[in-house]
């Protein structure tokens, strides 16, 4: 058999006095500021959750239930505006470190690759071609440093960026 206690009983009618009262305007007013129906019709909800957790602290005063209707449900859109905000500061920083992340590997993926060309290259390319692009000498002057015709040194280079145009060219 179950019995409802005379005060819990008195307790709900007054809370759904207060509840048909209000809910439409605070709706409204969540509304206005979320603009979204389900959220505010959450927020709402867990407004009159805590007034109904808080029934017998409040004074039954008609100005103290709206005020504190008004001030819960500010604070319930100002704790779920925080929570969006920290969610959106998270998946961007999640976004950045995933980005940098790839970047670091297509680069790495990118040395690798040239390291990988430059073993299919004679000694000799390979040092006429970085003394070109690594220290930017002349072909006139990596000529008389290694001793051999300018027309040998756009040899060497030529050969040397034939293959690193065919061995990169998926990463261009």
């Amino acid at each position: 058999m179950n019995k409802k206690n005379p005060s819990n009983s008195i307790k709900e009618t007054k809370f759904s006095h207060w509840f048909d009262r209000h809910y439409s305007r605070l709706y409204n007013y969540a509304f206005k500021v979320v603009k979204e129906t389900d959220l505010s019709q959450e927020l709402v909800q867990e407004t009159f959750i805590k007034l109904w957790e808080n029934f017998d602290d409040i004074k039954e005063s008609e100005r103290s239930i709206e005020s504190f209707l008004i001030t819960t449900l500010k604070n319930k859109i100002i704790d779920d505006y925080r929570k969006k905000k920290s969610r959106e500061k998270h998946t961007n920083l999640y976004a950045l470190h995933s980005s940098i992340e790839t970047q670091i590997d297509k680069e790495w993926e990118l040395v690798q690759r040239i390291e990988d060309i430059y073993t299919t290259l004679e000694q000799k390319t390979i040092d006429i071609f970085k003394l070109s692009r690594d220290k930017g000498f002349t072909y006139k002057e990596i000529s008389k440093k290694k001793d051999i015709s300018i027309k040998t040194v756009e040899l060497h280079i030529s050969k040397a960026l034939t293959a690193f145009k065919k061995g990169l060219k998926d990463y261009f």
